[in-house]
């Protein structure tokens, strides 16, 4: 827009408190208040859905997947349906506190032949067990994503060359 010359005119009939009033678009952008925040829990703000949330462990001859939930003890053996590929697994919940949950890994660290669900009872939790293919160390579970690859044994921690 074109920057115009203040008169007499204009200033009047600008109250003197909205000259320092912010206008359009930049009016309560960043203002922030408790009643909009969530509970900061990213499933929660998935719609309920997708689970983001698990933990994992390396086993000579599988992987195991920790996944806990609100509502899992209540559960039965059939509300958990799990599949899986030569580099993914996937884990629907029919059911779990009023709503239909899913879990999916793409890219695994390596091959897998199979997926088993063992419920934790009493404990809020289950574990999928994938079944590796070879029996070799996964120090990641999931294969990374750039293409640059790590050449270093071990693992080691991605961008940090020359480091020793």
């Amino acid at each position: 827009s074109v920057p115009r010359a203040m008169t007499a005119e204009t200033e009047k009939a600008a109250p003197a408190d909205a000259q320092n009033k912010w206008e359009g678009t930049v009016t309560g952008k960043y203002q922030w208040d408790d009643s909009k925040k969530s509970n900061a829990d990213a499933d929660k703000d998935l719609g309920g859905d997708a689970i983001s949330k698990y933990s994992w462990g390396d086993g000579k001859k599988q992987v195991s997947i920790y996944i806990e939930l609100e509502g899992l003890d209540d559960c039965t053996e059939d509300m958990f349906q799990a599949s899986s590929g030569e580099r993914e697994v996937s884990l629907t919940i029919t059911k779990v506190a009023g709503k239909k949950r899913s879990f999916a890994l793409k890219q695994l660290n390596d091959e897998i032949t199979g997926v088993k669900v063992n419920q934790k009872k009493g404990k809020g939790m289950i574990v999928l067990k994938l079944t590796k293919k070879e029996e070799m160390p996964w120090h990641q579970l999931q294969e990374k994503s750039d293409a640059g690859g790590d050449d270093e044994p071990g693992g080691g921690m991605g961008g940090m060359g020359g480091m020793g």
